[in-house]
């Protein structure tokens, strides 16, 4: 028999279980549009790859084997991080917060470079992939530890360039001609610099760079899979398994940091995914289209960034620009605007997705007409959210000025 003051009790429960099970709700609204999702991606794998089948089993094969490496590594570079400190060190100050390791750039390298080493053809592209990115994880987590130079970053980051563009990896659609050639290779650097560092930028909160590197390689996958570009494919799925294997780490609240190392790590195999690709013979308009709708959140929030910064006089040059840290990005912009950490993340998430299904249509193109409709459809959603983002931050200027 329960005694008059255990009915309290029970209710207090009963109302902290309510408010907690509230607190989920948008998290399940964001998600809801997940479940069709996961249907129709059924359908159109089933009917677009079901001559591939075999293929694409061999492949999810390859992707649950890193998943499970980057199980296993995760946790020794969490070890090996706190035992030698390396770990975040910007909140150490606060005697609440627990520092967060910082490896884990690492343990997704390894589990990179020991699938791709067990699996053939062993292409001059894949060598050099592996090659370069050796190099940028070592200068990245260097960074981690003892933090380099933007001019000594950058110089790493151009020799994993060359090392790539000597392998091949360029841009395929200028004419064959001296300036050509020149505007190709000038044209690539900028690309892979450009998608390293932005991959590096975003990875501000739990959950968001390794979830976006996921999504955007997914879809690489999907592509080059139905054009039987195996190599590509093969980059593209151990990459997918190895960025869900670290969320499980790297979700909000974090247990372990992709780090430098592991940011620009993720950004160089994607500059690199969207160079290897033959995305079309049918124009260079379709051939660039894929890879920028895939990757248009990172190009967005570099263009974005970088324009508020010249216009508002943060940056003068271009070294004050790779040296300058402010929480002026994307997601820090919708976190301004009221989201929770995991609701930006979350939005990101499905703009990406969106923005992603538009490439898959493009891939079947033959004429370029679609893809810049396409294209104009991106600009017009990253023009609203830009207006959202303005609106949210004159509201919250005009709020503070007033108290």
């Amino acid at each position: 028999m329960h005694t008059p003051t255990d009915l309290p009790t029970r209710s207090n429960k009963n109302f902290l279980l309510f408010r907690a099970t509230l607190g989920y709700l948008p998290v399940l609204i964001y998600l809801f549009p997940l479940i069709p999702l996961v249907f129709l991606g059924k359908v159109y794998i089933t009917t677009r790859y079901h001559h591939l089948i075999p293929s694409l089993l061999q492949f999810l094969l390859i992707g649950s084997v890193s998943f499970i490496l980057v199980l296993i590594f995760t946790p020794l570079c969490m070890k090996i991080a706190r035992r030698f400190n390396l770990v975040d060190r910007a909140n150490t100050s606060n005697k609440s917060f627990s520092p967060v390791p910082l490896l884990g750039g690492v343990g997704i390298f390894l589990s990179f470079l020991m699938v791709a080493l067990c699996h053939q053809p062993w292409t001059a592209e894949i060598r050099a992939i592996v090659i370069a990115s050796g190099i940028i994880v070592t200068m990245g987590t260097i960074d981690d530890i003892y933090p380099l130079s933007s001019i000594v970053r950058l110089l790493g980051q151009i020799l994993a360039a060359g090392i790539v563009m000597g392998a091949g990896l360029k841009i395929s659609f200028m004419p064959h001609t001296w300036w050509g050639e020149s505007l190709a290779v000038v044209g690539t650097l900028i690309w892979i610099l450009g998608i390293i560092n932005a991959t590096n930028f975003i990875d501000g909160v739990d959950g968001l760079a390794a979830g976006f590197t996921v999504i955007a390689s997914t879809f690489f996958f999907l592509i080059t899979l139905h054009l039987q570009e195996f190599g590509v494919a093969l980059i593209a799925i151990i990459l997918v398994g190895c960025g869900l294997g670290f969320l499980i780490f790297n979700f909000k609240p974090a247990k372990i940091y992709l780090g430098d190392g592991g940011s620009t790590l993720m950004g160089f195999l994607l500059a690199c995914l969207a160079l290897y690709g033959q995305w079309s013979h049918w124009g260079p308009i379709i051939a660039l289209g894929i890879p920028v709708l895939i990757l248009s959140v990172l190009i967005f929030d570099m263009i974005y960034i970088t324009i508020s910064r010249i216009k508002n006089g943060h940056v003068r040059n271009f070294r004050q620009w790779l040296d300058y840290r402010g929480q002026d990005h994307f997601h820090h912009r919708l976190i301004h605007l009221g989201f929770k950490e995991e609701e930006a993340v979350l939005f990101i998430y499905l703009t990406s997705v969106s923005l992603g299904l538009s490439a898959l249509v493009i891939e079947h193109a033959r004429v370029s007409y679609p893809v810049v409709v396409l294209l104009i459809q991106a600009v017009m959603i990253f023009i609203n959210i830009t207006i959202l983002m303005l609106t949210g931050r004159q509201k919250f200027t005009n709020v503070s000025n007033k108290k």
